[in-house]
Order: C-alpha cells, then structure tokens, then sequence
C-alpha cells in the first residue's frame, strides 16, 4: 500500500509549529518531505524545554512537527545556500513557508523567487495576521494573533475568573489543518489547469474561524454572550457542567429539546418528571438554577465511574471530561488509531493527524522518528547534482550543516 500523496514532493521552509504541523499531515498522507533548518535546527526541536511544558529527556514537541522527514540544513543568509535552495525548489511539488515577508526577501525564498524557478509550483504561506493592514509584518504567535485577538481568550474567560491560556501549539494545529486544506486546493487547481499557484492562511484568520459563531451574533447586532459561572448555567441539559462525588466533571449535550425526557429518565429523576417548571425549554430556562441544582444533586452523589455508566447505559450524550493522561490509554481512542508507534523508536507512539483516507491500495505511512539535523543535507544536495567534495566544502563555508 501507498500513501495518497506519494510522489508529492515538498521542500518546508519553517520553524515552530503551525507550517510543520501541514507538512506532517502531507508525510503522513505519502508526501515526501525536505524540511530546510539551520544547523541549529528549528527552534520547536527544543520545545520540551520550555517552561512550563512537561519535563522530559525525549524531545517529544518534535514528533508532531516534524515526524517522518528529511532534514537539510541550510544556512540561508550565505548564497551558496540560497542557490541550493532554489535547486530544491525547482524538484518541488509544494514549497511552504512562515517565514516573514522581509525574512523571505532577505532570504530569497519569497513566491517571485520560488516562482522564479519553479512555474507550477504551489507557495504555501502561513503567517500571524495575514497579507494586508497594518499589522502584516507583525509578529504572531497561535496565543497572541489566534487566540487573544480574535476574541477567543476573553470568551473562554469565565465569568469572575482570569483567562486562561490556550494549550501549547493548539492554534497551530488548527491552522495546520487549514494550510494542509490550502495547499491541497493549489495541487487539485493545478491538476485540472496546469498553473502553479500562491495560497495562504493566517493564524489570525483561523482564530476568527473558530470564534464565528460569537462574531456572527455581533455582526447582525445581538448583544454579546453573558458570562456564566458554571453552577449558573442557563440550560442546564444542553452544555451542563457538573461536578461528581470524586471531584471530576462530566458535561451533558442533549440539543434535542425531545430528549430531556430520557434524561431525567437515565438519571432516575422521577420526582422532576412532570414538573410545569421545566415542561418546556421555555420554562427550563425559566427555572434553571433549580434544575441545575437538582441535577447536581444526583450526579454529586456517584463518583464519576458510576455516573458515566449510569448515562452510557441510558444514552444520554454527555462525556467526561477527560485529562490529557486518560486519552492516552483512551481504548476507543487507540482503537481508531490515534497514537500509533513510531518507526525507529523503543516503542514511543505519536499523535495521528485527523486526515483519514479510505480507497483501495492507499494507507497512511506509518510514522517514522524525526530525522537529526541536517541528516539529509549530503544524500539531497548530491541528488541535485553537487559532489560530496562540494557539500563537504559548504559545510567548511558553514553555509549547509551536516549530521553531527
């Protein structure tokens, strides 16, 4: 079996997280991907060293970004290594970068330059706050341009409480998802027309994507959403939060309006059947607080096993609300392959990208360990033509980097 994309050809110019994240998802789809880095690697390879993230003596950040590539490493501000580039660029499918819009001019990879070499190549461009405006050039991070710009931070903030930051690199990957989607619209516009062509998302963008719906309510002029404390909740069956005897929370989402019969019915909540104070989502909302406590008053009473079982058993749609540590031995998580093992590794196991493919004599490509700095620059340069002598001599030049 092979991937979708094999004999897609992508050559990354990019650091940290949101770019690399899109090249992964094309690894894993086939694709075969140079990542470009300077001798010092890109800064995310050091990203388990950050604080506050997790202590660890595996640099763990880096098998997300950058699984199941190859590394060349360039020196981009000496020519030499500017030539080389284009050499690379010339044999791509994609080329895709984040880099700034000054840093590619420096740098000579923006898209006149890759263009330059490569008519039908698709540019993929990934950036804080997009191509236009006044802050086009700046700086963007997925918790400054995703998060706290677009209004996500301040409608996550509950009400009498402080902000709370975004989890590491979740903007990143979401904005993966969407320069993936990017690049694979360039490839299917030149399929069908022979045209290369430049696409671009921005973190920005993304986070205004997921904030939508709030901003669509602002946008027609409905006043923004009240802030609730989680014991005040409005309805309490559609997004109820509730705490169990054991100090965890489960959450309850019956949209339904048809279904809060079940509900009560699943909880054993007989004494609320019948009640005129919640016979309709009307008079629920009326009610709330106290239908909110009633049914904190029995989820309270189990610990969290029990009640899970008790809603499974009577088809309620709720979830727990699981930590980070319990997904990972999660058996219907592992059942649908989420953290397959990783190739070349003592049995360490990653996180899949949500892109799944069915056809026939297609796979995803199981994924490999990251590769070492620059452990590609010599077999990758030579393919383009140079001799080991030459490359050796780049490196002399400190203009490539080669495997230490």
């Amino acid at each position: 079996m092979g991937g979708i994309l094999e004999g897609i050809r992508v050559v990354e110019v990019a650091a940290m997280a949101a770019a690399p994240s899109a090249t992964v998802i094309l690894a894993d789809l086939g694709a075969e991907v140079i990542k470009v880095e300077p001798s010092s690697g890109d800064l995310w390879r050091y990203g388990h060293k950050v604080v506050p993230m997790p202590p660890s003596d595996v640099p763990y950040t880096t098998f997300i970004q950058n699984r199941t590539k190859k590394s060349v490493a360039l020196n981009l501000n000496v020519p030499a290594a500017q030539e080389a580039l284009h050499k690379l660029a010339a044999t791509a499918d994609v080329f895709l970068t984040n880099s700034p819009r000054q840093v590619q001019e420096k740098l000579k990879h923006t898209y006149e330059d890759i263009k330059a070499v490569n008519p039908k190549v698709i540019y993929a461009w990934v950036n804080g706050f997009g191509s236009q405006g006044p802050d086009k050039d700046a700086p963007g991070y997925d918790m400054t341009a995703l998060y706290a710009r677009t209004g996500l931070m301040e409608e996550m903030r509950p009400k009498g409480g402080d902000p709370a930051v975004l989890p590491a690199s979740a903007g990143d990957l979401a904005t993966a998802t969407s320069l993936f989607s990017a690049v694979m619209t360039g490839l299917f516009h030149r399929e069908r027309t022979g045209e290369g062509s430049k696409v671009s998302t921005s973190l920005m963008s993304n986070g205004l994507w997921i904030n939508s719906s709030m901003l669509q309510s602002t946008l027609v002029g409905a006043p923004p959403i009240q802030k609730y404390r989680r014991t005040e909740w409005p309805n309490p069956v559609t997004a109820g939060t509730y705490k169990t005897r054991d100090d965890r929370f489960i959450i309850i989402v019956e949209l339904n309006p048809a279904n809060f019969e079940n509900c009560l019915d699943a909880l054993g909540a007989d004494h609320l059947k019948g009640d005129e104070r919640f016979s309709t989502p009307e008079r629920r909302y009326q009610n709330h607080q106290v239908l909110f406590d009633e049914i904190q008053k029995i989820i309270g009473a189990h610990d969290l096993s029990a009640i899970a079982e008790i809603l499974r058993k009577g088809h309620v749609n709720f979830s727990v609300t699981q930590t980070t540590e319990e997904c990972t031995r999660d058996e219907h998580m592992i059942a649908n392959g989420c953290f397959p093992e990783v190739e070349g590794t003592d049995g360490i196991r990653t996180v899949d990208s949500p892109i799944q493919i069915q056809a026939q004599g297609i796979d995803k490509v199981k994924p490999r360990k990251p590769p070492g700095i620059g452990e590609h620059t010599l077999s990758e340069l030579m393919d383009l033509g140079y001799s080991e002598e030459d490359v050796r001599a780049m490196a002399e030049a400190r203009a490539v980097g080669l495997p230490r």
